[in-house]
């Protein structure tokens, strides 16, 4: 995967999320969408970090990385899908960031 298809896939994560938040069964939880909110806050942040960074995209662990966070993308779709798995989705975001994370500390 290259730094282009990252911000590729986490821009179409954070359009999922969009989606996600302005479905009614969620808007009637206030502390759950407060949280979905905040992560997708979160991951917008990071996409526009991992904009400006210079990354090796052929570096074996960058790769390594990038496989983790399409996986858990994947994972994510799935998981959107089912409202009533809004801990799962949350948890999952929050392992794409902990990896975009560990990506922009590399590029740092």
């Amino acid at each position: 995967m290259t730094q282009a298809e990252l911000v590729t896939a986490i821009g179409n994560t954070l359009t999922r999320m969009d989606n996600t938040l302005m479905d009614p069964d969620l808007q009637n939880q206030p502390a759950r969408w407060q949280q979905v909110y905040a992560m997708r806050k979160h991951l917008d942040d990071q996409q526009r970090e991992l904009v400006a960074a210079t990354i090796q995209a052929d570096d074996a662990a960058f790769q390594n990385l990038t496989g983790k966070i399409q996986l858990a993308i994947k994972q994510l779709q799935q998981i959107v899908d089912n409202l009533k798995k809004i801990d799962s989705i949350i948890n999952t975001i929050a392992r794409i960031s902990a990896v975009l994370d560990e990506i922009l500390k590399a590029a740092a």
